[in-house]
């Protein structure tokens, strides 16, 4: 909905000190309801290309007519909407209604109900809820959409829409009947979260403290440890100890100038109580123990945890109830009264707010099974509840919710252990998985960790891990989707815990290495102490497949050696949040970090980046270094997140067709042609990429249209500007060298310079360099080489021998051949 008709329904709902748009039903309890037994009551459309009218029949029997919207839209966030309905703040209510979708447009989500309350000031909103989305997979029946929820303190009124569930063009075809908003006693779905009966795990640590992750036995065992076998990793929590301890907790801002509305400053409180809790349990020294409360004092006296309608519900608050939970358990003995009675108020406060959004849909993340926030701020919600349930009966609910959360996404994960939002965002929330996977199996008797993506997820941080004698602290791993350069959480820690629960040596030589590279970043380093198991033998990779490919994303990591200063290539040619969950979800469950980048690759090599990814910015193909049709690229770009209902709405799949390694050669085939919208006709889109160790790629593109267009191929060097050799581009700097050469340049438009780009937030002064390769046509075989050498180097030139059903290079005195229809290619001394 835009602004201009949240201001007018604000208006509305101004003029009228009691707004009773439908049948009131019972005034004493203000339930209300809809039936378009005469008309559309107060149901408006929302564009002038929506058509909104009652039909005869409805959802029952006895329904006399029900309201048709049909129609396309080019914008706003949904179809139709009502006119202000009256609710008393802070009162519990049920919005029920019946909901039948006959058609939708070929990339339209699922629509859905909205109740978007309104205080008594103009512009006001305080916030909305959703019923669950309309299951597409029963198209043409009626189902019930169904949402329970608290009235906000301010809220005077609430307006129903029927959602878009995007900003984007969509095109409905439904039906909408039996609508009701009835006051209840008690919201009916928390208790579906009870944990009945308590565990006998946990109900053998009633009244026990600590329990969450440690015990009195374990902290004796640590303190005999931090003597010999985890010595360096405590002397690296107690220098971090001191520093948080002499620098006292920050001071409450509203803004501080990066972070907005999430308030993420506030995560770093919840951090640091944990590190300064675990030294004092292993020390006994009480300047921790004093450092953990005051840090702990801090985050309850904070007024906000986050600003406006996500107070209390999203990172910030995720963080400070795990630390609020780790700090009562660990420290509970030893805690002032006043203290401890502070900060399980602030629990109790703070958890019941969090765990009423989330179970009433006022929280976005509430089925955003495969995202980092709901395993965040769940885990934070089930910690807190742990380290109170015995004092607080409620928590319980907490625990059991996010019991239920945590099993999701088992079945969506594919086997492969890789993550769609890149190694950061994997490190974020593998830490919190994680987290909540350890007191699940100690405290509720509950095993998560039998899954082989957890098996094989150890895997994708090494692989995707750059050669280890280019590691900084701001450059050390493979940059795919929002992910940074160098790492958020960990990952020596995470590394650590997946060491020692399945026996896996290169993690812990993993975690070692980046250890000893001082490149891994603090977010939890009290987890080395836990997990750390000095009985599981550090391993390097060498013996290790230099070719790995995760095949549920589609990505391959391709590399010259396990030297430390090898080459690396990595190809992205998958669904975007994998084969297997885009099969088990009709709506998109956490693939806002994805990039619209299928046939994407990137290049490490001779010390420093070659070809580049284009960072967290808005999800543009242009970005990135493959196709463009018609200027047009893949579903789901053009906004800040990935639109994952777009590929979701029609299954797309683009998938990885080989990859394959020997000794010489690797070859990777991906087919993207899936990735595109329909209408473009791209039939074929099959990338080939010869990689000829250490340092030749060959790229080869084999398209293929219903009729001719406008094709362009984009590749963005890591360089900023070049000289011309030729046909060649040379980008030169005082470490490498790279050379880029079009093989195939018949009728092919070829430049390079700087192109603007869309930041992050939408800013447009943003630039890429970018080689460009465009021609018109229907069938296009491309040919580039790109070799690159340390600067001072020559580097390899790639000779075209023939260009036909089988094409040959020369790569130095070796003969490479590509057969572009079996997807083989070989290399010949």
């Amino acid at each position: 909905m835009d602004r201009n008709d949240t201001v007018a329904l604000c208006r509305a709902a101004l003029l009228c000190t009691v707004c009773i748009p439908c049948s009131l039903l019972a005034a004493e309890d203000t339930r209300l309801a809809c039936d378009f037994e005469r008309g559309v009551d107060t149901w408006r459309p929302r564009a002038k290309s929506i058509d909104v009218s009652r039909t005869e029949g409805g959802a029952s029997a006895e329904s006399a007519g029900c309201l048709h919207v049909h129609g396309c839209i080019e914008s706003g966030w949904n179809y139709a909407m009502s006119a202000p309905w009256s609710i008393q703040p802070e009162r519990l209510y049920r919005l029920t209604a019946q909901l039948r979708v006959d058609k939708l447009g070929p990339d339209t989500p699922a629509p859905y109900l909205k109740c978007e309350f309104v205080g008594a000031v103009p512009h006001s909103s305080l916030g909305q809820v959703h019923t669950t989305p309309y299951d597409v997979t029963r198209r043409g029946q009626w189902q019930l959409m169904q949402v329970e929820f608290k009235a906000p303190r301010d809220a005077r009124t609430v307006w129903l829409a029927l959602e878009k569930g995007t900003s984007k063009p969509a095109e409905i075809d439904a039906l909408l009947d039996e609508i009701r908003l009835e006051s209840i006693e008690r919201l009916s779905i928390f208790e579906q979260f009870r944990l009945t009966p308590i565990p006998k795990q946990l109900e053998q640590v009633h009244g026990v403290h600590p329990r969450l992750y440690l015990n009195a036995a374990r902290i004796g065992e640590l303190r005999s440890a931090v003597t010999d076998t985890h010595a360096a990793l405590w002397r690296e929590l107690r220098e971090l100890a001191d520093k948080l301890v002499k620098r006292r907790p920050p001071v409450y801002r509203d803004d501080d100038g990066w972070s907005g509305e999430e308030q993420l400053w506030q995560r770093e409180v919840g951090n640091a109580m944990p590190v300064m809790a675990m030294a004092y349990l292993i020390s006994s020294e009480r300047k921790y123990l004093e450092g953990a409360q005051a840090w702990a004092l801090a985050s309850c006296g904070y007024k906000t945890w986050g600003l406006g309608r996500i107070d209390g519900m999203d990172l910030a608050a995720g963080h400070q109830l795990f630390g609020l939970g780790i700090v009562y358990d660990w420290c509970y003995a030893d805690l002032d009264e006043t203290a401890r009675q502070t900060i399980r108020k602030t629990i109790l406060r703070r958890g019941t707010a969090m765990f009423e959004a989330a179970v009433t849909r006022k929280t976005w993340w509430g089925r955003s099974y495969l995202q980092n926030h709901m395993w965040v701020d769940a885990c934070g919600l089930a910690v807190a509840g742990l380290a109170v349930y015995d004092e607080v009966p409620d928590a319980a609910l907490w625990i059991g919710f996010a019991l239920s959360k945590f099993r999701r996404p088992s079945d969506a994960l594919g086997d492969d252990g890789a993550s769609h939002e890149g190694v950061g965002y994997w490190e974020y929330g593998v830490e919190y998985l994680l987290k909540f996977m350890h007191v699940a199996r100690t405290l509720l008797g509950v095993d998560l960790y039998q899954h082989e993506w957890w098996r094989n997820t150890a895997r994708y941080p090494l692989y995707l891990s750059l050669p280890r004698r280019a590691w900084s602290r701001s450059n050390s791993i493979v940059d795919i989707a929002d992910c940074p350069r160098g790492h958020w959480y960990g990952p020596d820690y995470l590394l650590r815990g997946l060491a020692r629960e399945y026996r896996d040596p290169q993690a812990q030589w993993l975690a070692q290495e980046t250890d000893a590279a001082d490149v891994t970043s603090p977010g939890a380093p009290w987890l080395n102490l836990v997990w750390y198991d000095p009985s599981v033998t550090a391993t390097p990779p060498d013996a290790l497949p230099t070719l790995h490919h995760f095949d549920d994303l589609d990505i391959v990591s391709a590399r010259s050696d396990w030297s430390g200063d090898e080459s690396l290539v990595v190809m992205k040619c998958g669904p975007f949040l994998g084969h297997k969950a885009v099969q088990e979800f009709s709506y998109d469950p956490g693939g806002g970090h994805v990039h619209p980048d299928a046939n994407h690759f990137v290049i490490f090599g001779a010390g420093q980046w070659l070809i580049r990814d284009d960072g967290y910015r808005s999800k543009w193909t242009n970005q990135h270094n493959t196709l463009l049709v018609d200027g047009r690229g893949q579903l789901g770009e053009g906004e800040q997140w990935f639109q994952g209902a777009e590929p979701l709405a029609v299954k797309a799949r683009p998938r990885i067709l080989r990859a394959q390694s020997t000794p010489a050669l690797d070859y990777i085939v991906g087919d993207a042609a899936a990735a595109y919208p329909a209408d473009l006709g791209l039939e074929r889109f099959q990338r080939h990429l010869l990689f000829v160790k250490p340092d030749v790629l060959i790229v080869a593109d084999d398209i293929q249209l219903q009729e001719s267009k406008s094709l362009e191929l984009r590749f963005h060097p890591e360089r900023q500007s070049c000289r011309r050799d030729g046909q060649a581009f040379l980008f030169e700097d005082k470490r490498a060298v790279l050379r880029l050469e079009p093989l195939t340049g018949d009728a092919v438009q070829i430049d390079a310079a700087p192109l603007a780009m869309e930041g992050r937030h939408g800013e447009k002064d943003q630039t890429m360099f970018t080689v460009r390769l465009r021609r018109g046509a229907n069938r296009w075989r491309d040919v580039v080489a790109l070799t690159w050498a340390p600067a001072g180097q020559p580097v390899k030139q790639v000779k075209l021998d023939r260009l036909g059903d089988v094409t040959t290079f020369h790569v130095g005195t070796s003969t490479v051949a590509l057969d572009w229809s079996r997807l083989a290619a070989t290399c010949k001394p």
